[in-house]
């Protein structure tokens, strides 16, 4: 644009060179303006195929992505609740205490609408398989840190079958206070060791 900006310039320095009168004048001005037009809108055109080119659209994301995309959009309003893809896997990891009542399997009641959110996306890609992991601070002894993650996971499991989500393609496993994601020696790390994590991934099956 700057080029054709600084012919243009030249031009109007060769017309008055060269006494043009006014009707060639407009005559050579008009077929300028035309080509400067025409590569103007080619310009435009250029940059408008070229950013469709790299816009993100929905049908270019994959399987899993397009879950992790769902779930973002569904779920941001929920405070501690992290969504991350990690190689073939998207990962959705809710804090127990926001998920169960205290030292509990029980699910509380506020909860329902992330369980729900879950349930309403996964039963939407019928080719991925679901693992809930759930998880303890050590608090109480390592058979009853065991006992209750296994027990807070199938009832995760339930409330996703419940809300329709096939049970062959839940699976369920509770692991205790045996892989702490922070210390156990504040209160904050155990906050955040007590956790839900369910893994989406490709059915192997």
């Amino acid at each position: 644009m700057i080029l054709l900006l600084d012919w243009l310039a030249e031009e109007k320095v060769f017309f008055a060179a060269h006494n043009f009168d006014k009707k060639d004048a407009m005559r050579r001005g008009w077929s300028l303006l035309l080509i400067l037009c025409s590569l103007s809108m080619a310009a435009c055109a250029g940059t408008s195929t070229h950013g469709e080119r790299n816009a993100p659209i929905a049908s270019e994301l994959d399987y899993l992505d397009r879950q992790k995309v769902e779930l973002q959009a569904c779920m941001g309003r929920f405070d501690g609740t992290q969504i991350e893809r990690r190689e073939n896997n998207v990962f959705l990891t809710i804090r127990s205490d926001a998920l169960f009542e205290a030292d509990s399997d029980r699910i509380q009641p506020a909860t329902c609408p992330e369980i729900d959110i879950v349930a309403d996306v996964v039963r939407k890609y019928p080719e991925t398989s679901i693992v809930v992991d759930a998880h303890t601070d050590c608090i109480r002894s390592e058979e009853e840190n065991l006992a209750l993650s296994e027990l807070q996971a199938w009832t995760i499991k339930k409330v996703l079958v419940d809300r329709g989500v096939p049970p062959r393609r839940v699976k369920a496993r509770g692991w205790g206070e045996s892989k702490p994601v922070a210390s156990n020696a504040t209160e904050a790390g155990r906050y955040l060791n007590r956790r839900v994590t369910i893994k989406l991934a490709p059915n192997q099956s």
